[in-house]
């Protein structure tokens, strides 16, 4: 059977074939008001209700519903997920189940687009066009994804170009900005070549006024691609070329004082930056009928021309990646599904800082190998092991008023064991032992305050069980989970601002329980509702800068111990062929959270309210009014001390009012 992509009638499909209870949940699916959810995160198209972890998924009408544009807001739809930018959007902060990115440059979640891995600079930029889902899959993913994957993986997908032709767009206007995404795809050939393109826009407006008078913080990010499918009908080919580039221009950089909070007062220290990317990506499938072999390459090339409270600190970065894998074809009922592969990327950085000479630049390759299988036991038993062998070498050289030259090897092995089974045809069950790492290396913010230039390899050992439930009539899907991890010679960046710099600072011990239910009470009623709670402390603090100093005790930066995220909304359908009304309200809370180890610089613990009603004139065009904010909380996103001036602050967005109108053709 030869598949190119998977439409809604076939995902209900697939689903059912998924199951070992296949007839009942086929029934199922047929009623259900709930669609669902399939999950390709884990490299191959899989049930999430069988899988021995836990696993999310937003579509597109969720994430329009929230006025979600950015992968920095996807936390205000995610249970146990902070997503925050540390000084700007460059530098991405993802705490997942306390998992916190306290490296500026290697954050704790990978972001993939279709299968593509993104570049650090890239991870909280603009949503792509053509926007299908998002997926999240929760903890470690070292057996699978290797280094950088302890939190856990986002996986971004879009709809391919197919025999469809069609156009549309996304925009939106508030009165903190505008923005928007429009998209077009054709067949070339018909049932042979299909290509399409989108441009995204988000422009927000100047957040600050400076202690001078001077309106900043505004950015402007603009996203194009192009893309050319090969999927010539009964072919086993399936081949996607991409081709993208994107700008963002911005001001965000500006911190302000405490004093001055309400206010919005910015210190005025010139801060702006220029980032521009270039990406292109490869993405050839081949279905064998029993299983497809896919090779995935990527592109990435990122250029920050960045100046921060007054300093010029140009950053430069490309990546090179393939992978190449096989991956069984889940349609084909055999009691063993697998995904195995090989991976390499190669990684060249360069930083400069003009005022004190010094340039540092650095070059890492990583090899793995990597397998992951699924054992259909018995209908209602599944095993899941996993491994992977990943070999990292860095080399660094520092020139100016620091010089080095230096290299150094890493291998790590991520093993994973997961089991998950089925009490009733509607109960399951699964436990899971896993496991991730981060590769040790050089630090990229080399300056003569530096006590070390190396840091080791950082390693998570994590144990998970949890309950799913999904009713046989669709409407109520249920999942509850509780996890404990510990993470040896944990990787942060230590000293103050404007001198920090990456080193390892002892243990970190995170656990918790975390709920997600789905549900459909009526046909014109939905919710959607997510609670967790995180207790990530250091259990055993050794800073090599401050040797008499011990932390042990403290909570981590950016893991706040509560989230919780609420969604409802309730369709009223119009009369006359008018379409409908869906009113929905959204509640996001976060409690409150430090932004040092020292645990005395955080922000207390609030609440979010948004507020919308969405008219559908059909499945084609759609229009609706929002508030998000609606109380117009002030809260701060990232801060820090700076000698002489005391704590600085980045703000949240405040109140914002606005309309958005989508359509499609």
């Amino acid at each position: 059977m030869m598949r190119h992509s998977l439409s809604g009638v076939s995902l209900l499909a697939l689903a059912a074939s998924l199951s070992p209870y296949s007839a009942m949940a086929q029934d199922a699916a047929a009623a259900s008001t709930l669609e669902p959810i399939i999950i390709t995160a884990t490299k191959r198209s899989e049930d999430y209700f069988l899988l021995p972890s836990t696993a999310d998924i937003a579509d597109t009408d969720v994430l329009l519903s929230r006025d979600i544009d950015t992968v920095a807001d996807l936390d205000r739809i995610f249970p146990d997920v902070n997503i925050r930018s540390r000084s700007s959007r460059a530098y991405a902060n993802f705490t997942i189940r306390g998992q916190a990115s306290l490296d500026f440059y290697n954050p704790s979640t990978q972001v993939y687009v279709d299968g593509l891995p993104q570049d650090s600079f890239n991870l909280t930029r603009a949503l792509p066009g053509g926007l299908e889902s998002v997926e999240l899959l929760y903890g470690p993913q070292g057996s699978l994804y290797g280094r950088g994957a302890i939190g856990g993986v986002i996986n971004i997908v879009t709809r391919k170009p197919d025999n469809e032709a069609r156009f549309g767009f996304d925009a939106n206007l508030t009165n903190e900005g505008g923005g928007g995404t429009f998209h077009a795809s054709t067949p070339l050939i018909e049932d042979v070549l299909y290509g399409d393109a989108s441009l995204s826009l988000l422009d927000t407006k100047d957040m600050y006024t400076t202690t001078t008078g001077a309106d900043v913080g505004g950015t402007r990010d603009v996203n194009g691609q192009v893309r050319l499918r090969y999927a010539p009908t009964d072919s086993p080919w399936d081949v996607t070329v991409s081709a993208g580039r994107g700008h963002v221009s911005s001001t965000e950089e500006y911190f302000v004082l405490e004093s001055m909070l309400n206010d919005r007062i910015a210190f005025d220290a010139p801060s702006e930056y220029d980032l521009d990317t270039w990406n292109l990506g490869i993405n050839a499938a081949y279905d064998l009928g029993f299983a497809t072999i896919t090779a995935l390459t990527g592109y990435q090339k990122s250029d920050l021309d960045r100046t921060v409270f007054g300093t010029y600190t140009p950053e430069k970065q490309w990546t090179l990646s393939q992978e190449l894998r096989i991956a069984s074809n889940p349609d084909q009922g055999s009691p063993v599904d697998y995904v195995a592969g090989l991976y390499y990327q190669h990684l060249d950085f360069t930083r400069t800082v003009p005022i004190a000479n010094q340039t540092s630049r650095q070059k890492i390759d990583s090899y793995a190998l990597f397998g992951d299988v699924t054992w259909h036991a018995t209908d209602r038993l599944d095993i899941s092991p996993g491994l992977r062998l990943d070999y990292e070498r860095a080399t660094a050289e520092a020139v100016g008023g620091v010089n080095f030259n230096g290299d150094n090897a890493f291998t790590a092995l991520s093993p994973k064991l997961g089991a998950s089974y089925g009490l009733t045809d509607e109960w399951r069950v699964y436990g899971l032992l896993s496991t991730g790492f981060k590769a040790g290396g050089f630090t990229r913010n080399v300056t003569s305050a530096n006590n070390a230039f190396t840091y080791d390899p950082q390693h998570t050992y994590n144990g998970e069980v949890g309950l799913k439930y999904r009713d046989e009539a669709g409407l109520l899907e249920v999942q509850l989970s509780a996890y404990y991890n510990v993470t040896k010679d944990y990787q942060m960046f230590v000293d103050v601002q404007p001198w920090q710099y990456l080193q390892n600072v002892g243990e970190v011990t995170a656990k918790g329980i975390d709920l997600k239910v789905r549900a459909k009470p009526t046909e014109e009623f939905g919710i959607t509702a997510g609670l967790a709670y995180n207790h990530t402390r250091f259990t055993d603090y050794d800073n090599p800068v401050t040797p008499g100093t011990d932390f042990t005790g403290n909570t981590v930066p950016y893991a706040p111990e509560f989230t919780a995220n609420l969604l409802l909304d309730y369709r009223f359908e119009l009369e006359s062929g008018r379409g409908a009304l869906v009113p929905y309200a959204g509640l996001t809370y976060v409690s409150e959270h430090y932004f040092d180890e020292t645990n005395t610089i955080g922000q207390k613990g609030y609440a979010l309210l948004d507020l919308g009603v969405k008219w559908e004139l059909d499945d084609k065009v759609t229009a609706e009014a929002f508030v998000t904010n609606v109380f117009d909380k002030t809260y701060t996103t990232y801060g820090f001390q700076y000698p002489g001036l005391g704590n600085l602050y980045q703000l949240g967005q405040g109140r914002t009012i606005g309309g958005r109108i989508n359509m499609t053709f």
